[in-house]
């Protein structure tokens, strides 16, 4: 890759890397990225961006790891590799990084998962060791100061120091309350390493001892009286060999540092790109940008782009594919447009994306990968060396003829400008064929007319300009690729107050071939407007269309919670509402049947819990009301299911004026209202007996089986079976209930000996099942 610095200055690469240096968290980090430039390769670019979305993703999720204690510690560590003793404060800043090595690393493997596999990697490369880290905890303070337990030896020494100074402390406090009236002052002064006395210099000889210093006056000599002289030398001998202790204990703890410094170097390294990810991500949530995705066909495709260096309100987003159908985008326009912006953002967005950056795009977008980026931007006029604008330019495109390939994309302000418009223009179309002839992306401003017309006439070029409101005088700085630009310069010296003869005779003065190009030009984009008004209409009414099925759509499945809402509670309370009656149901018959002994028979509990069962509603499968029957509809004998009970039974007596009814549901009459139950049958046959009309006999039939019932069970199917034998005037039965214990057939024999229906049982014959059932006659 031959990117120069040249090019990074021009496209102000450097200010967005100072902006993203204000994220970093350490002075590695920052060193790190005000180095960047771009990747060697394409892939090395694809697995930037990787770390960085994963980094981002963190930062979103859990925050930004603590980044506390890591300080650049190199330098330390190559004194320490040579075998020099390190400072106290250079041994603390090792523990520090390794405290924060291993915070790091703890934070990333515990929020980490599959999610974040190269930060996970990253961070299971760094080196830990916790006994130096202890080491230097144990010796020193975070201030750098040596503690008394660094060592035994020094613990020792600064105890004797202590206690040596305070007798010498005690001796001198006995000098200040005896010799009160020849002191200066009664303090204990220091002089050197040596505790004095004040002594006023007329009294000098009534101490004895050395004399240690004079104030400036002279009126002062400050005595070291002899009775400490012994003791102070001794708490100076101390001090040295204290001195020499903790000189000891460095230089132990600067070799164990050493023993452990390439680890550390490359821990400085990894807690390096690991920042450098976090504050290209912290700088992307700023900037609401989005990972590009980089092409190696030579195909941009930029997607509401905005420069980075412009104020987010003011930049006005750029949407531009080029490399792929034309190779060369040609923008035209007047001055102060936003045809260099055009330039510089498609420069530095690519530049960016190449050094695994994120974009600020309102849309992913996609950058080619360059192997030069070619850059002629600006006014680059030279007194010194004595170069003409138009000369400036020519080196600069000199330069890039000789390093451009199919691989290169090329940026050139104002082509061909700086000298004679014919001569410029002819140049400016060889240069661009010549780019083309080597394969490069081209994107070049121009005011020249004739470069319009070498866009409509080349095959891969396009023109393209940048939009101007004639109205207000003011750029729009829209890209519009397919549409040239005009340069408006008559139209906008007239709305400026140019007379209206100069502003004529201008026009007249203009070839015909330009008068024509600018009328083209300017149907062009009359046309152009009114497609985007069209355009601009049909998606206000198909957003007004989406709006309003979202709505009926949220309407609808409101309303729809909120039935199967009702629905659902409706059923939860018909559900409490059984059950609670079949518990207590229960509980009514356990306790008669533990009271029954003598005075309750089997088929009044079969009667009473019928009663109860009937009694409960089955609010689950309660069909709705039919409305339309009428009562006149309703005869004698049809089948009819009652809603407040839930049960089928048979009309057997209709009132005067249909309003009320008897259903017998079993043994059970029940007078209901008429639009309070559902006709499910009307009668096949009808017979008159005593103003009451009974339905045809149904098809019962001559045996019924309640093997493997409980007794209770099996009662009230019997108790049922026979109420429609009677009714079906069946005169004999049998009942099927096998041997086993003998229970049920017991039961069941003693039910049927005081029913009603019955006339008489008696067990079944060789072909009749035998013991195994019993056959019954009825009352007919």
């Amino acid at each position: 890759m031959a990117i120069d610095e040249r090019t990074y200055t021009i496209l102000e690469f450097d200010k967005v890397i100072d902006e993203i240096v204000e994220r970093a968290a350490t002075s590695l980090g920052r060193e790190r990225i005000k180095a960047m430039r771009c990747l060697p390769t394409p892939e090395a670019a694809d697995e930037e961006l990787e770390c960085v979305d994963e980094a981002l993703r963190m930062l979103f999720q859990f925050g930004v790891p603590p980044f506390g204690g890591v300080s650049d510690i190199r330098g330390s560590l190559q004194n320490a590799q040579i075998g020099s003793t390190l400072s106290p404060h250079a041994l603390v800043a090792v523990a520090d990084l390794l405290e924060a090595t291993r915070r790091i690393r703890r934070y990333i493997l515990r929020h980490g998962g599959e999610s974040f596999p190269r930060l996970q990697n990253t961070v299971q490369e760094l080196f830990e060791d916790r006994t130096v880290e202890e080491k230097i905890r144990h010796a020193l303070d975070v201030d750098g100061t040596v503690l008394d337990e660094a060592s035994p030896t020094l613990r020792q020494l600064r105890a004797e120091r202590r206690t040596v100074q305070a007798r010498v402390r005690e001796v001198l406090d006995g000098f200040l309350r005896s010799h009160q009236k020849i002191l200066q002052d009664p303090i204990v002064a220091m002089r050197g390493n040596s505790l004095c006395l004040p002594v006023r210099v007329e009294y000098k000889n009534q101490i004895r001892g050395i004399i240690r210093d004079y104030s400036a006056s002279g009126a002062t000599v400050y005595i070291e009286p002899q009775a400490v002289v012994e003791q102070n030398q001794r708490a100076e001998r101390l001090a040295v060999e204290e001195e020499r202790e903790i000189e000891r204990i460095l230089h132990t703890l600067s070799q164990a540092v050493g023993a452990i410094s390439k680890p550390l170097f490359a821990n400085v390294e990894i807690l390096a790109l690991l920042d450098s990810w976090f504050a290209k991500a912290e700088w992307a949530k700023r900037e609401d940008a989005l990972r590009p995705r980089i092409r190696l066909d030579g195909v941009w495709d930029l997607r509401q782009a905005r420069h980075p260096l412009l104020p987010r309100a003011e930049a006005v987003p750029l949407d531009i594919r080029f490399g792929e159908s034309f190779h060369m985008v040609l923008i035209t326009g007047p001055n102060t447009g936003g045809k260099t912006v055009t330039l510089k953002t498609v420069g530095l967005l690519t530049l960016l994306a190449m050094a695994g950056c994120f974009l600020p795009t309102g849309h992913t977008s996609e950058v080619a990968w360059c192997q030069t980026l070619c850059v002629d931007i600006g006014d680059e006029q030279s007194i010194e060396q004595s170069l003409s604008t138009f000369s400036s330019h020519m080196r600069n495109i000199v330069a890039m003829l000789q390093s451009a390939t199919k691989d290169s994309l090329v940026l050139l302000d104002e082509l061909g400008a700086g000298t004679d418009p014919s001569e410029g223009a002819a140049l400016a179309m060889a240069i661009l064929d010549e780019f083309y002839a080597r394969g490069s992306r081209v994107i070049a401003t121009t005011h020249y007319p004739e470069l319009k017309a070498y866009a409509f006439r080349h095959p891969s070029a396009v023109n393209a300009s940048v939009e101007f409101d004639v109205d207000t005088l003011r750029p729009t700085y829209r890209l519009r690729v397919g549409v040239p630009g005009r340069s408006n310069a008559i139209t906008i010296a007239a709305r400026l107050g140019l007379p209206e003869r100069v502003v004529e005779r201008a026009r007249h003065g203009l070839e015909a071939e330009n008068i024509r190009m600018e009328d083209v030009i300017s149907q062009m984009e009359s046309a152009r407007r009114q497609a985007e008004e069209a355009l601009a209409e049909a998606e206000q009414e198909k957003a007004r269309a989406k709006e309003l099925r979202e709505a009926w759509e949220r309407r609808n499945e409101r309303l729809l919670s909120e039935e199967q809402r009702r629905r659902d509670e409706a059923a939860a309370l018909a559900k409490a509402i059984v059950e609670n009656a079949r518990r207590e149901a229960e509980a009514v018959i356990q306790e008669l049947r533990q009271l029954r002994a003598e005075t309750v028979k089997d088929h009044e509990l079969v009667e009473l819990r019928k009663r109860l069962e009937s009694a409960v509603p089955d609010a689950m499968e309660r069909p709705r009301t039919d409305r339309k029957t009428t009562q006149e509809s309703i005869p004698v004998g049809a089948v009819v299911r009652v809603l407040s009970v839930g049960q089928k039974g048979e009309v057997v007596e209709v009132a005067e004026g249909g309003r009320e009814i008897v259903v017998q549901l079993g043994l059970l009459r029940m007078k209901v209202n008429a639009d309070e139950v559902e006709l499910l049958e009307r009668p096949k046959a009808q017979a008159q007996t005593a103003g009451v009309r009974r339905s045809a006999v149904k098809s019962v039939p001559l045996q019924m089986d309640v093997r493997g019932e409980t007794l209770d069970e099996a009662l009230y199917r019997v108790d049922k079976y026979l109420d429609d034998a009677v009714v079906a005037h069946l005169p004999r039965v049998t009942v099927i209930h096998g041997k086993g214990t003998g229970v049920l057939r017991d039961g069941v024999r003693r039910f049927l000996g005081n029913h009603q229906h019955v006339k008489s049982w008696a067990p079944g014959g060789p072909g009749e099942g035998g013991d195994g059932a019993t056959v019954v006659t009825l009352n007919i």
